[in-house]
């Protein structure tokens, strides 16, 4: 008897590609895992950044509103240059941190 030649059917190809194909993605698996978790950290930080972003972006919302107010100019003028409404009287005091090392003085006649 001759011997049978046995054919290549489509379907078992098929079957051997596919899974071929199947564990070349479950090797890049991990890679593309470790991928994932570095992006979603770098979303948290994004987030994060975006909102303190924002809280310093009301902040000076907030200041900007408050610099047209005639209070701000009154506290602007008398704060930073010295300016006061007739009949006030300014009185400057030093730093309390030099004046209290300055009260450390030698008595006369005590050696």
């Amino acid at each position: 008897m001759a011997s049978k030649k046995k054919r290549i059917r489509p379907f078992r190809v098929l079957a051997m590609l596919m899974g071929a194909g199947m564990l070349a993605m479950l090797m890049r698996f991990p890679a593309k895992a470790v991928s994932l978790e570095r992006q979603q950290a770098q979303l948290v930080e994004a987030a994060q950044a975006y909102g303190e972003a924002q809280n310093a972006n009301n902040r000076l919302k907030g200041q900007l509103a408050e610099i047209g107010t005639k209070e701000f100019v009154e506290r602007t003028a008398r704060r930073d240059y010295g300016y006061c409404w007739y009949g006030e009287i300014i009185y400057q005091v030093g730093n309390l941190d030099e004046i209290e090392q300055q009260l450390e003085f030698d008595v006369y006649g005590q050696d």
